[in-house]
């Protein structure tokens, strides 16, 4: 547990926070296992127990039994996300975006099997790539949901491919291979591209967000028509998008990442003609 020599500190809520943040790490605790994580004695531990189990913070099954956190968490956790949910909390980064560009920009979150539109910016083109907040699209085949992808959880992302397989009897193992190697690049540069696989004549970019733990949270995202790309836009594009969502992760205060990628490369690579 961190210490502090400011003088306003409540030295007794300081430590029943740290409790409740070591045991959001685990389902539940037994009292001994949770004291040494803790390097709180059992008795002080057991009184601050006692008194979130009094609040309705936390529960004991059974007498001596194991402690959790209640859903009394979960409820505070979504009247603050409602409040100051992910689109109101990035939309001036968004618009930021957008004027940079001049393409529409997309917050989107992984949902099934496919990606959903939170948020959006539009461009001022007559020609260009907008939908509607709640619209989906196929995960597998886009850019964000490829950069989504490469960031879940190992057992999260085998769960995918096998509702995937299941739900559409036509995808090959050969594509499957494809899309674990498209992975496994994303890993490395944090960028994700769609190669017109969603819409003929459309190309896209996209970006991870991450949260304080390092988990990915939602992706930002430009789909550019191909009259509209060539590699100078296509390098800025690459440049702000993943710029970008890096600010969008560090206000949740996401451990730095390591990714890198060449510019020139990359650039040729989303402008080049389809095979």
């Amino acid at each position: 547990m961190a210490t502090t020599d400011k003088y306003f500190m409540m030295r007794s809520l300081e430590k029943a926070m740290f409790i409740v943040e070591t045991m959001a790490t685990k389902k539940s605790w037994r009292l001994k296992a949770l004291s040494e994580a803790c390097s709180i004695p059992k008795g002080t531990l057991q009184r601050i127990l006692l008194t979130f189990e009094e609040l309705g913070y936390v529960s004991q099954l059974e007498t001596k039994g194991a402690y959790s956190l209640t859903l009394k968490f979960h409820k505070i956790g979504n009247q603050i996300l409602s409040q100051n949910n992910l689109g109101s909390l990035l939309q001036p980064l968004l618009v930021r975006l957008r004027d940079q560009v001049n393409e529409t920009v997309n917050l989107s979150v992984l949902s099934g099997l496919d990606m959903v539109v939170i948020s959006q910016v539009a461009s001022s083109h007559a020609l260009q790539m907008d939908s509607i907040v709640g619209t989906s699209f196929s995960a597998y085949l886009s850019a964000s949901g490829k950069m989504f992808l490469a960031f879940v959880q190992e057992e999260k992302l085998r769960s995918f491919i096998k509702e995937l397989r299941h739900s559409n009897a036509d995808i090959k193992t050969e594509q499957i291979n494809v899309l674990y190697n498209d992975l496994e690049k994303i890993r490395e540069r944090g960028i994700g591209i769609d190669f017109e696989e969603l819409f003929k004549g459309v190309r896209c970019i996209a970006a991870p967000i991450f949260d304080d733990s390092g988990k990915i949270i939602a992706t930002i995202s430009c789909s550019v028509p191909t009259v509209r790309l060539d590699k100078a836009f296509a390098k800025k594009l690459l440049q702000d998008i993943s710029s970008t969502a890096l600010e969008a992760s560090k206000l949740f205060h996401a451990p730095e990442s390591s990714f890198a990628f060449d510019l020139e490369k990359l650039s040729e690579q989303i402008v080049a003609p389809l095979k």
